[in-house]
């Protein structure tokens, strides 16, 4: 149960941690703020995007708060501890959350629009089940976190993905990589070693985003920094370009708190790829400890003991937690 717990929280950390620098595409210009007091959980300003290539997006969040990926993703936590819950029922859900007069505030992404779009323009019983639009971004990862804490059998938890992924995005790309990080993530739980988790991403991802894994996972001495990464993939919000260098990452940090950190300091879209960075750094290296989510971490995030109530609800639908 414990490492569910700090996948979910691992996850849920990450994107909050990232949120005041998102979307800063400029290395350098994150590793000047990251001396500011209290980095990484920095209240958004404007002027930290001013004379860089970014997009300021959190005008109204304050430090510890989620960004949209984290709202998702607690959303899908409340969602899936619902007993046998109906696709329909998750989008009218997701249009009471995210749409007008939703209690979600901030920035809606592409696909989250097209899907309120596509809902708004039909009556209810007119929704297809694959209402997602052809997007091949990181929000498509967003459930995997909380579907792989239901402990399904493989076959089961496949079915659920193509539903559930279905529902926001109809890419083949995107469903590939949303099944290799719930595979990997299985593994991570499994095994709690970061090797065999990074081979599993990569064995189970699309072939060209396989053969960018491999090669950020094997260069040399001399190749082995962000500056070069960057040359064989990006940091913005697409699939083919955060599995690899999120692999790049987890290789080379040893902590939970390394891990996060040196995704928020390769900048661009580390929200996005914090839900994947959180949830395998989570399930590995746990809570506390020297190598663990730190305890402080977790306090500073918003909302978080009625997130944890959420969490436990879903691993007690799991049988993890007894009642």
């Amino acid at each position: 149960m414990a490492q569910r717990y700090a996948a979910l929280m691992g996850a849920l950390v990450a994107d909050a941690a990232s949120m005041g620098t998102h979307w800063i595409y400029s290395p350098e210009r994150v590793s000047m703020l990251s001396n500011l007091p209290h980095f990484p959980f920095i209240q958004p300003d404007t002027s930290h995007y001013e004379g860089v290539e970014g997009y300021y997006a959190h005008d109204k969040l304050t430090a510890g708060e989620l960004t949209a990926y984290g709202e998702w993703l607690a959303l899908y936590i409340r969602l899936l501890s619902q007993p046998d819950i109906s696709t329909r029922n998750i989008q009218q859900q997701i249009l009471d959350y995210f749409g007008p007069g939703g209690e979600f505030i901030g920035y809606i992404d592409s696909p989250t629009k097209a899907l309120l779009l596509t809902l708004f323009s039909l009556m209810p019983d007119e929704w297809p089940d694959d209402s997602g639009s052809d997007d091949d971004q990181n929000p498509a990862l967003c459930s995997i976190p909380a579907l792989v804490s239901l402990k399904l059998p493989s076959e089961q938890l496949d079915l659920e993905i193509e539903r559930i992924v279905g529902i926001t995005h109809q890419n083949e790309t995107a469903l590939a990589c949303a099944k290799a990080f719930a595979s990997a993530l299985n593994e991570a739980l499994r095994s709690r070693r970061m090797e065999p988790v990074l081979n599993v991403l990569k064995i189970k991802s699309p072939e060209a985003i396989r053969d960018n894994i491999e090669q950020v996972r094997n260069l040399s001495v001399e190749q082995n920094e962000l500056s070069y990464v960057l040359t064989i993939v990006n940091q913005a919000c697409h699939l083919a370009d955060s599995l690899p260098l999120a692999a790049w990452i987890l290789q080379n940090s040893e902590s939970y708190t390394e891990a996060i950190r040196m995704n928020i300091l390769a900048s661009g879209d580390s929200c996005g790829r914090g839900i994947l960075v959180g949830a395998l750094a989570g399930a590995c290296y746990g809570f506390g400890d020297e190598k663990g989510i730190p305890i402080s971490w977790v306090t500073t995030l918003q909302d978080g003991e009625a997130l944890a109530e959420d969490i436990e609800a879903l691993l007690k639908k799991s049988g993890l937690i007894l009642t």
